[in-house]
């Protein structure tokens, strides 16, 4: 392993991908407010990085909800959905106070909400896999990197999975999964699944927000 720093300097992204995958192996999302230094640590031999991950979001709860609210305004949230403004505020507030059920049951009918809007769909399949399509389309940039990595799968292919029992929803691991939580197969009101939900929703809003950008940069005979 590279002295820390040097692979930072060299190539960020690669740190962020790297970093994105051991957090990947132990169920946690990547979130860029997790600086260099703490990526390549993640990356050491024998690290605990679950752990790290669960100590690094219990420190900064309060952080990552302000990142997120401010990121959220950037993207102009109300084009996505009607409530979505609302959801993302309510959530931050949540998850910063510790409130974590709280914050999985107010994000997760987001994603339905906004993959409505976008598609068109009124039905949940029809409009979440359309949605997915969507935003497998949307070009990534280098600020994407440790959180597309980490939670990509999870939207693509986690979040609506079909879940049929508890034994079912227990062997799927830890990354919230909608079926198990509506049914009461399995709760994921914890710092893990709030976590998830947060980062996932950021992602999910942001490249959705790119799509309509990118959408209406685009002459009108080709939108």
């Amino acid at each position: 392993m590279p002295e820390k720093g040097i692979a930072v300097i060299i190539d960020p992204v690669a740190v962020s991908q790297e970093a994105a995958r051991e957090l990947s192996k132990v169920e946690w999302p990547g979130m860029a407010l997790m600086a260099d230094d703490f990526q390549m640590s993640l990356l050491d031999d024998g690290a605990d990085v679950a752990g790290m991950a669960e100590a690094w979001f219990d420190a900064n709860r309060a952080a990552v909800a302000d990142e997120i609210r401010r990121r959220t305004a950037d993207y102009r949230v109300e084009r996505l959905s009607a409530s979505a403004a609302t959801a993302v505020a309510e959530a931050c507030f949540a998850y910063a106070q510790g409130s974590y059920l709280a914050v999985v049951r107010v994000l997760m009918p987001e994603f339905e909400a906004v993959a409505r809007t976008l598609v068109g769909k009124r039905r949940q399949k029809a409009a979440v896999d359309g949605l997915l399509r969507l935003i497998q389309d949307v070009p990534m940039i280098r600020e994407d990197p440790i959180e597309a990595m980490s939670m990509f799968e999870f939207i693509d292919d986690q979040l609506f999975a079909s879940c049929k029992d508890a034994a079912h929803a227990a062997a799927r691991g830890q990354a919230p999964n909608r079926h198990a939580e509506t049914h009461a197969l399995k709760s994921y009101g914890d710092l893990r699944g709030a976590s998830y939900m947060m980062c996932g929703t950021d992602l999910l809003l942001r490249l959705a927000a790119r799509h309509l950008d990118l959408a209406q940069q685009l002459p009108p005979e080709a939108t």
